[in-house]
């Protein structure tokens, strides 16, 4: 028996598709697989970042000796020209997120994810950095530090979104599940209760 040939065409052009859309498919999940790598790499360099002990010595300017320096007229003075950054660690901050933000702006971070870890902290340092960025911006331009004001702005815009937090809705907290337990260990069961764990 023997296939007409228009047949035979067709099967081959449905064949030639299914392997096609095969292989888009698959290129597909191994350009969303590479994305999550790359995200994830760039995420864990921004907490190596966030842990170097020379970031944190930063940080800690930014929060326990900058609310006074900015009351310092002299101090914000240093600010309208080049500035030496031995006197104001606080612009290592600035570039820090200035640099992140450009990262999450143009898609290389992943913005939900990096919103729910740091969005809080974020919007607290641009607060406390608004003074010597709003200073900076009156001899230069407000093109400086616009992406930090964007990351800033866009945490805000997320804990707007999520005003409870982000815990996830199907997921009981620990004190309606009667709190965490060692594993294989069993919680005391109330009288009334009618679901007792099995172990």
């Amino acid at each position: 028996m023997t296939l007409d040939l228009g047949l035979w065409n067709a099967l081959v052009s449905t064949a030639t598709l299914l392997v096609v859309a095969a292989t888009a498919i698959a290129a597909l999940r191994q350009i969303r697989h590479l994305r999550a790598q790359n995200t994830l790499a760039g995420l864990l360099k921004v907490l190596d970042d966030w842990r170097d002990p020379e970031f944190q010595r930063w940080l800690a300017f930014v929060r326990h000796e900058l609310p006074n320096r900015i009351n310092d007229p002299a101090f914000m003075d240093e600010l309208d020209g080049r500035v030496d950054r031995s006197r104001h660690p606080e612009l290592y901050i600035c570039d820090w997120y200035e640099q992140v933000g450009s990262f999450l702006k143009h898609g290389l971070l992943d913005e939900r994810v990096m919103m729910d870890v740091s969005s809080s902290s974020c919007n607290a340092t641009w607060a406390a950095l608004e003074p010597v960025s709003a200073r900076m911006r009156r001899t230069r331009s407000n093109a400086l530090y616009e992406n930090f004001e964007y990351m800033a702005a866009r945490g805000v815009l997320f804990e707007r979104a999520h005003p409870g937090g982000c815990y996830p809705k199907d997921t009981p907290r620990l004190a309606e599940l009667g709190g965490a337990h060692v594993y294989g260990s069993r919680p005391s069961v109330q009288a009334d209760d009618p679901s007792p764990i099995s172990t």
